[in-house]
């Protein structure tokens, strides 16, 4: 007969008790007290090689470019949606936010109108976080994660997301993750690399190498895919990219599912 962890451990106490009857009362209190803590013992540990896909802002492209590439690779992504853009021009509808998360990814929010929060009142500030979540989460979505626009946040602005959402990534400076997290507040500051038009393939597998070397999450950031202007990228180097991170043995996990 095969046992688990669990089963030996009960196992073993029980031919104790056989053997020894009065450490029953002393080892049932015992096991209640423990109780809690075996029934919360996580099923698997974090993997030391952790990669996050992230898309901000919500461009169609990412669905129509990104989205069969990292599907070819195992991966899933997290995209950050500025809320008054679904269904306009150029940035991805409804039906394709819903297909997204049906198919592992996560929404986040990026704001109602993408204003950058450190210039906002209080009362905007609070319409921006909190509007874009309700919206969402209206349209039959879980939406913990945030990412401001233009990566612009101050400890106000942490404070404020910290009461809606359960973690916030940032866009600079460019940098890893600690996994797990070696401080609960850094939920609010998670880094990120930046991959612009400028940023070449090499530059981002040495941070893949780095990440892996030093047992760290990375967090890639990319907007556009085979459009044009600063934030965007081919969708060739991305699959360089997307290929390179799976053959260095990297899992593909969504943001909050690395912080939960």
């Amino acid at each position: 007969m095969m046992y688990g962890p669990r089963g030996l451990f009960s196992c073993s106490i029980l031919h104790l008790i056989l053997r020894l009857p009065f450490l029953v009362v002393p080892v049932a209190v015992g096991l209640l007290l423990a109780m809690p803590y075996l029934r919360n013992l996580p099923e698997k540990a974090l993997p030391q090689s952790i990669i996050t896909f992230s898309f901000d802002d919500g461009y169609a492209s990412v669905y129509e470019k990104a989205l069969p590439i990292l599907e070819r690779y195992g991966y899933v992504g997290t995209v950050f949606v500025i809320t008054s853009a679904i269904g306009q021009s150029g940035y991805m509808t409804l039906e394709q936010l819903l297909n997204l998360a049906k198919r592992g990814w996560e929404i986040g929010s990026h704001t109602v109108s993408h204003r950058y929060l450190t210039e906002l009142s209080p009362s905007e500030l609070e319409f921006e976080l909190w509007v874009s979540k309700r919206h969402l989460e209206g349209l039959g979505l879980t939406v913990v994660s945030f990412a401001p626009p233009g990566g612009e946040y101050n400890q106000t602005t942490i404070e404020a997301v910290a009461k809606h959402y359960l973690c916030q990534r940032i866009s600079w400076p460019d940098g890893l993750n600690d996994i797990p997290l070696s401080n609960p507040e850094d939920r609010y500051r998670l880094q990120a690399v930046s991959v612009e038009a400028k940023t070449t393939v090499e530059e981002i597998q040495q941070w893949i190498l780095l990440a892996k070397e030093n047992k760290k999450w990375l967090i890639l950031l990319f907007h556009r895919i085979d459009e044009s202007g600063d934030h965007n990228w081919s969708s060739q180097d991305f699959e360089t990219i997307v290929r390179f991170s799976r053959e260095q043995g990297f899992r593909g996990i969504s943001l909050s599912n690395v912080v939960k």
